[in-house]
């Protein structure tokens, strides 16, 4: 049955504007309307979810009775739709990273909480039991105090031959690719699980160079301007000590993610191969594996959770958690730079 009193308007067209509107479909949810800023790819989306295609993003926020707004743009192009969502005191959830920097994350935050709206980010992996569980067993003092975190986020995406997209393209992705891209999910997931801030980052990013690229449609050769990979060591605030590596050019790996961390009594480990479960080490009683093995189906939990009236219970992202991401991914690029360790503050 549909739920014909919550009308959201999705901004976007492309692959996780589709996601989102296959979640709400999921909870009974019709997207109302759509805006990107391609016509013909807001027509095909519209067509396919039996929207109204909006000539401008303005429009499509003035349409009547619209409720929720779905930013589901580029990371570079979240804070208009933010702005003016606010503006008109509609609900916002928006994608993941809020901003690839922290000033303009900031500035979405200011504009949630100056129109007092309620604000969503989805960061959605954290919604797979694994992390639920990790997160429940640290909360508890399973582990004891955690002392470390460690892990990783592996694509094959852009290993040769690569893709060729938005994602080449600072305008679009900001000025980091793959601390933007992937390496926002697993700084997310660290500080979630550990209830804990990055406080300083030293980080390091390099690139492949020239590589072929092919998109089913065309191929040839191409240089991107960002990174390819990411490596970072981190402070928490609490003392915990972090180490993550982040590529796009792992042969073989598809959103291959391992977050692990060790406490004084006990670690754990979750990965995105085995998302719903989780593995706790004891030195003396051995493994075990808490969870039921199944595929992910995060994203749609947590559009369930945001509709259903269960975030704060599970732990949905805000735009504040999107500002500590943020601050954190500045510290990473900026260290890099300068070769020199940076806070997050």
């Amino acid at each position: 049955m549909k739920n014909t009193s919550v009308r959201p308007v999705i901004i976007g067209s492309g692959m996780i504007a589709v996601s989102h509107a296959r979640a709400l479909a999921d909870i009974g949810i019709a997207p109302a309307v759509v805006w990107s800023p391609s016509p013909a790819n807001r027509e095909r989306f519209a067509a396919d979810w039996d929207a109204v295609s909006a000539p401008s993003l303005t429009q499509a926020l003035d349409t009547p009775g619209v409720t929720h707004v779905h930013v589901c743009s580029t990371p570079m192009n979240h804070l208009d739709p933010i702005r003016e969502a606010a503006e008109r005191g509609l609900a916002i959830v928006s994608e993941k990273p809020l901003a690839p920097t922290g000033e303009l994350a900031s500035e979405a935050l200011e504009y949630v909480q100056s129109h007092d709206v309620a604000h969503f980010l989805n960061f959605n992996r954290r919604q797979d039991e694994g992390i639920q569980l990790l997160r429940a067993a640290i909360g508890a003092g399973d582990l004891g105090a955690p002392v470390s975190v460690f892990g990783h986020y592996r694509q094959q995406w852009n290993a040769n031959p690569s893709g060729l997209d938005w994602r080449y393209d600072p305008q679009q992705v900001g000025p980091s690719r793959t601390v933007t891209e992937i390496g926002s999910h697993w700084l997310d997931l660290a500080e979630f699980v550990l209830g804990d801030h990055i406080g300083e980052a030293s980080g390091l990013l390099s690139r492949m160079g020239e590589r072929d690229y092919d998109t089913g449609s065309a191929s040839g050769r191409v240089n991107p301007p960002n990174d390819d990979l990411f490596a970072a060591l981190l402070r928490f605030d609490s003392g915990v000590v972090g180490q993550v590596y982040g590529t796009e050019l792992s042969h073989g790996s598809f959103d291959e993610i391992e977050l692990r961390v060790d406490g004084t009594l006990g670690s754990a480990v979750w990965t995105s191969g085995h998302p719903n479960l989780l593995r706790i080490g004891d030195k003396t009683s051995g493994l075990r594996t808490l969870g039921l093995d199944a595929p992910t189906s995060s994203l749609g939990r947590s559009i369930a959770a945001i509709y259903g009236g269960e975030a704060e219970e599970r732990g949905v992202a805000t735009f504040v958690d999107g500002l500590s991401n943020a601050l954190a991914m500045d510290a990473i690029r900026l260290s890099a730079q300068t070769n020199t360790w940076k806070e997050t503050r």
